[in-house]
Protein backbone atom coordinates (compact mmCIF):
# COMPACT_ATOMS: atom_id res chain seq x y z
CA UNK A 1 0.00 0.00 0.00
CA UNK A 2 1.24 3.49 -0.82
CA UNK A 3 1.46 5.50 2.40
CA UNK A 4 0.90 9.21 1.73
CA UNK A 5 -0.32 12.26 3.56
CA UNK A 6 -3.49 13.93 2.31
CA UNK A 7 -1.35 16.46 0.41
CA UNK A 8 0.20 13.62 -1.63
CA UNK A 9 3.66 13.53 -0.03
CA UNK A 10 5.02 10.11 0.93
CA UNK A 11 5.16 9.22 4.61
CA UNK A 12 8.64 8.34 5.88
CA UNK A 13 10.14 7.19 9.16
CA UNK A 14 11.46 10.22 10.99
CA UNK A 15 8.72 12.59 9.83
CA UNK A 16 7.54 14.98 12.52
CA UNK A 17 3.73 14.95 12.49
CA UNK A 18 0.56 15.97 14.24
CA UNK A 19 -2.25 13.44 14.50
CA UNK A 20 -5.41 15.25 15.49
CA UNK A 21 -3.89 17.68 17.96
CA UNK A 22 -1.15 15.36 19.25
CA UNK A 23 2.46 15.99 18.13
CA UNK A 24 4.65 13.01 17.38
CA UNK A 25 7.01 11.30 14.97
CA UNK A 26 6.67 8.46 12.47
CA UNK A 27 8.85 5.65 13.84
CA UNK A 28 8.26 3.07 11.14
CA UNK A 29 6.54 2.62 7.79
CA UNK A 30 6.14 -1.10 7.22
CA UNK A 31 5.24 -0.72 3.54
CA UNK A 32 8.63 0.82 2.79
CA UNK A 33 10.50 -1.20 5.40
CA UNK A 34 11.70 2.06 6.98
CA UNK A 35 12.42 1.83 10.69
CA UNK A 36 13.87 4.35 13.11
CA UNK A 37 16.77 3.11 15.24
CA UNK A 38 14.46 2.75 18.26
CA UNK A 39 11.88 0.67 16.34
CA UNK A 40 13.71 -2.03 14.46
CA UNK A 41 12.21 -4.48 12.01
CA UNK A 42 13.17 -7.35 14.30
CA UNK A 43 10.86 -5.89 16.98
CA UNK A 44 8.09 -4.97 14.51
CA UNK A 45 8.37 -7.76 11.89
CA UNK A 46 6.82 -7.50 8.46
CA UNK A 47 5.22 -10.91 9.06
CA UNK A 48 3.09 -9.29 11.78
CA UNK A 49 2.92 -5.75 10.33
CA UNK A 50 2.99 -6.13 6.54
CA UNK A 51 1.46 -2.68 6.03
CA UNK A 52 0.92 0.43 8.10
CA UNK A 53 2.81 2.96 10.14
CA UNK A 54 3.53 3.74 13.77
CA UNK A 55 3.39 7.17 15.38
CA UNK A 56 5.13 7.80 18.69
CA UNK A 57 3.68 10.85 20.38
CA UNK A 58 5.70 13.26 22.49
CA UNK A 59 3.89 11.96 25.60
CA UNK A 60 5.23 8.43 24.89
CA UNK A 61 1.98 6.95 23.60
CA UNK A 62 2.04 5.04 20.31
CA UNK A 63 -0.55 4.62 17.60
CA UNK A 64 -0.44 2.07 14.78
CA UNK A 65 -2.40 2.94 11.63
CA UNK A 66 -3.03 0.61 8.70
CA UNK A 67 -3.06 3.67 6.46
CA UNK A 68 -2.93 7.43 6.62
CA UNK A 69 -6.08 9.45 7.15
CA UNK A 70 -7.13 13.10 7.16
CA UNK A 71 -6.02 13.56 10.79
CA UNK A 72 -2.34 12.91 9.99
CA UNK A 73 -0.43 16.07 9.07
CA UNK A 74 3.26 16.45 8.20
CA UNK A 75 5.02 19.16 10.23
CA UNK A 76 8.61 18.61 9.03
CA UNK A 77 11.08 16.07 7.78
CA UNK A 78 13.66 14.87 10.29
CA UNK A 79 17.02 14.75 8.55
CA UNK A 80 18.94 13.97 11.76
CA UNK A 81 18.25 10.24 11.52
CA UNK A 82 18.89 10.12 7.79
CA UNK A 83 15.29 9.77 6.67
CA UNK A 84 15.02 13.06 4.80
CA UNK A 85 13.63 12.72 1.31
Amino acid sequence: MDQRYQNGLEIHAGDVVVYGSQPGRIVFVADRQEYSPEYTESEWPASRYPTGLMIEFTNGARLFLDSSDEDLKLVSRDSVDGYET
